[in-house]
């Protein structure tokens, strides 16, 4: 349960699923009016409590500045060198997330799904995609054609797959993800067993046809033939139905 109370500035997240951390770093970077002044003293208490959590999770006594001194003196060994860089890293995107959660939570422009599923569309590139793993573990002996060579064609460089978010009826919106934005081992194919929180940046529309693999690299935008039957035909006329399309930035399990 959310605290009702006015201290209660930002939802808890039990788990997270997916973050995409060079969208969240570009929000905070416009949302501040560029990077963190750490001249500024509740930056400078913040940068000190990063400090001290590194010190707390290096432990055996280590200290952060003589740490720093020693690297400049050229006297710590490369092994240390490369733990105490991983608890950097690992602190400052955890400094991220949070920062980012606590930003975004109470910024109207950005989407909030709650408790939300999703799914592929039908014929999509993001079907395909989470089924093109399983394709590649037939011998290719038994294929008609060369499924890395394939996958390579229609997947290539890609980025970002879209997927329809769930409701009683028609899809209402697209949420596309970025590929390398899930954490803990998960993929796109989890996404559909799970009911998690989104937060997303609106960044068009399109209709759910337009998703289908044929109409991938259809850029034209063509008008909507209007007859008796797609008149009384209401699912082809549903399908036609422009959905607005966010980019997710967080995805998770909410407390």
């Amino acid at each position: 349960m959310r605290k009702n109370d006015k201290k209660q500035t930002e939802p808890t997240f039990l788990k997270i699923i997916y973050f995409d951390e060079l969208a969240a770093q570009d929000y905070l970077d416009i949302t501040n009016g560029g990077r963190l002044d750490w001249s500024k003293e509740d930056n400078r208490k913040r940068a000190a409590e990063i400090l001290t959590e590194i010190e707390a999770q290096a432990q055996g006594g280590f200290n952060i500045l003589n740490f720093i001194k020693g690297s400049l003196a050229g006297n710590v060994d490369a092994k240390a060198s490369g733990e105490v860089s991983k608890l950097f890293d690992s602190t400052i995107k955890n400094t991220l997330l949070t920062d980012y959660i606590k930003e975004a939570y109470k910024d109207e422009r950005v989407k909030k799904f709650v408790k939300s599923g999703v799914y592929a569309p039908e014929n999509s590139i993001s079907l395909y995609k989470m089924y093109s793993s399983y394709l590649t573990v037939v011998p290719k002996g038994q294929m008609p054609i060369d499924m890395e060579k394939l996958n390579d064609a229609l997947l290539g460089e890609r980025g970002y797959y879209g997927m329809l978010l769930k409701t009683e009826d028609t899809p209402s919106s697209v949420l596309r993800f970025n590929i390398n934005a899930f954490k803990n081992n998960y993929n796109l194919a989890d996404l559909s067993k799970m009911e998690l929180v989104y937060y997303g940046i609106k960044v068009g529309a399109c209709k759910e046809t337009e998703l289908t693999i044929d109409k991938e690299f259809d850029f034209q935008k063509k008008k909507t033939e209007v007859t008796a039957e797609s008149i009384l035909d209401g699912d082809a006329q549903s399908h036609n139905e422009e959905l607005y399309v966010y980019d997710i930035v967080l995805a998770g399990v909410e407390a």
